[in-house]
């Protein structure tokens, strides 16, 4: 038995590194498409959403048979328990990105009324976050998943910054408020990546330890 459930974790982590590399691309992509203002790029990220969307109700589908035919109990159950939490935020932010593509294929081409500066910065620390969550999970680290969800404050005073400049826009530039309203939902979907990335360091955290943490 021990055999069998051994066998079939190694299926679902390769499902689930498959799954996790496509919605990185997807996170990559959107921001590109946006910043190179790539309408064809942005399509192309709502396509290669089915294919995340499938990954995780085949990962379901494989943990549901797993739970069903083994009786997994103690550290497989919570093995598990972190799947299905972590391929949901991953949907989540596979989600995100094509919210992304979705408002860089609405503004099209634009004069920016400022230079990209902040967004870009902000994508990047929330996208690090993302990669190094699911490094903790895959590499079953701890350290990692701590230091890493430390960081959304970080992310989170960004967006705030970001926010409220574009605010201040909104204001003195009422003539590009499509533009502005369409970077500040950028800057949200950005953040939003970076709190499911915090999501996936708790998991990671209660698979290893037991413990349920919030941050």
């Amino acid at each position: 038995m021990r055999e069998n459930i051994e066998h079939q974790l190694s299926v679902i982590h390769d499902r689930m590194l498959t799954m996790s590399n496509l919605v990185s691309k997807s996170i990559d992509n959107a921001m590109e498409a946006f910043v190179k203002q790539d309408a064809k790029l942005a399509t192309d990220i709502l396509a290669n959403d089915i294919k995340i969307n499938r990954l995780e109700q085949e990962i379901e589908e494989l943990c549901v048979t797993l739970a069903a035919t083994q009786c997994p109990l103690g550290s497989d159950l919570r093995h598990m328990v972190t799947i299905l939490k972590i391929v949901t935020d991953l949907e989540r932010v596979g989600d995100y990105s094509c919210n992304i593509a979705e408002v860089a294929i609405e503004m099209g081409k634009y004069q920016l009324i400022k230079p990209l500066v902040d967004l870009p910065i902000l994508n990047e620390k929330a996208t690090s976050m993302l990669k190094n969550s699911l490094k903790a999970y895959f590499d079953k680290d701890i350290d990692l998943a701590y230091a890493t969800a430390k960081l959304d404050e970080e992310v989170d005073n960004l967006y705030r910054a970001i926010y409220h400049e574009l605010l201040y826009y909104m204001k003195t530039k009422s003539d590009e408020e499509n533009q502005i309203i369409g970077l500040i939902l950028i800057g949200r979907y950005i953040e939003r990546i970076a709190d499911h990335a915090t999501n996936i360091c708790e998991r990671v955290i209660f698979m290893e330890t037991g413990k349920s943490v919030k941050f």
